[in-house]
C-alpha cells in the first residue's frame, strides 16, 4: 500500500511524505499512513490530501516540516494536530489518540494514545486502517476488518455507541455510501436510525450539521 501511494502522488505531496518520513527517521518517531487515504489507495482511487498519525507530538513535527519546506502551517493544540500546506498539497498531522465522550453528541476528551487506541476512535472500518511510513514493509493495521468491508463495500460503524458518541457520522455515513457506491451495513443502518430516533441529532451544533453538509454538498 505504501509505494502505490507514493506512486500515485504528486510532486508537491511526495516532497511532504518524503520530508516526513525522513524527519520522523531522524527522531525514531512512529508515523502512520491512514484513514481515507488509505482507504483511497487501496481502492486505486486518486489522492488528494494525506492524513497521518504520529505517535508523539505531531504539531511539533509539522513545525519543523514547515521551516524546512517554508510552507504555510496551521495548528488545533487543543487536538493535538496540524495542517501542513505546500502549494496545492496538503497534509494533516495528528497526534495519535484516545477520545471519551462523556455524554451523547459531545466533544470527546483527548489524550495521547497509540495507533491502535487512534484507529479505535475512528468513524468507520474503512477508515479504521493504517500502514507504518517507518517501518519498511510493515503489514496493515487493521484490527476492525476493514480491509474486508472495502472488498464488501459496506459502511460499518465500529461499535454500537458510534452514531451516539457522534451523531453527525450518520451524514459522514451517507456521503462515503454515495461516494464510493457502497452500501450501509444493516445494524449500523439500524444504529442510525435508532440515534435519529432518540433525537440525538438535535444535540448536535448548527454549525457542526452545517459544516457536515458542506461537505455533502462537495461532492459530485
Amino acid at each position: 500500500p505504501l509505494e502505490a501511494a507514493q506512486s500515485s502522488l504528486d510532486s508537491g505531496n511526495l516532497s511532504l511524505l518524503e520530508a516526513v518520513c525522513r524527519r520522523a527517521a531522524s527522531q525514531s518517531l512512529a508515523v502512520y499512513l491512514v484513514g481515507g487515504t488509505l482507504r483511497d489507495v487501496l481502492l486505486g482511487m486518486p489522492i488528494k490530501d494525506l492524513d497521518l498519525v504520529v505517535e508523539g507530538d505531531a504539531p511539533a513535527l509539522a513545525r519543523q516540516l514547515a521551516e524546512e519546506l517554508d510552507c504555510s502551517l496551521l495548528i488545533h493544540p487543543q487536538f493535538g494536530t496540524a495542517t501542513v500546506s505546500l502549494g496545492d498539497s496538503r497534509l494533516d498531522l495528528v497526534t495519535a489518540r484516545k477520545e471519551v465522550y462523556s455524554q451523547p453528541a459531545a466533544l470527546p476528551q483527548v489524550s495521547p494514545g497509540t495507533i491502535e487506541d487512534d484507529l479505535n476512535r475512528r468513524d468507520f472500518s474503512i477508515n479504521a486502517l493504517a500502514v507504518s511510513l517507518t517501518e519498511p514493509r510493515s503489514p496493515i493495521h487493521d484490527t476492525h476488518d476493514g480491509v474486508s468491508d472495502i472488498s464488501r463495500g459496506l459502511i460499518r460503524v465500529l461499535h454500537r455507541r458510534s452514531f451516539t458518541d457522534d451523531p453527525t457520522r450518520i451524514l459522514r455515513a451517507v456521503r462515503y455510501e454515495q461516494r464510493l457506491g457502497f452500501r450501509i451495513e444493516d445494524e449500523t443502518l439500524a444504529l442510525a436510525q435508532e440515534a435519529l430516533a432518540q433525537e440525538h441529532m438535535a444535540l448536535v451544533s448548527g454549525d457542526r450539521i452545517r459544516h457536515e453538509l458542506n461537505r455533502i454538498f462537495d461532492e459530485e
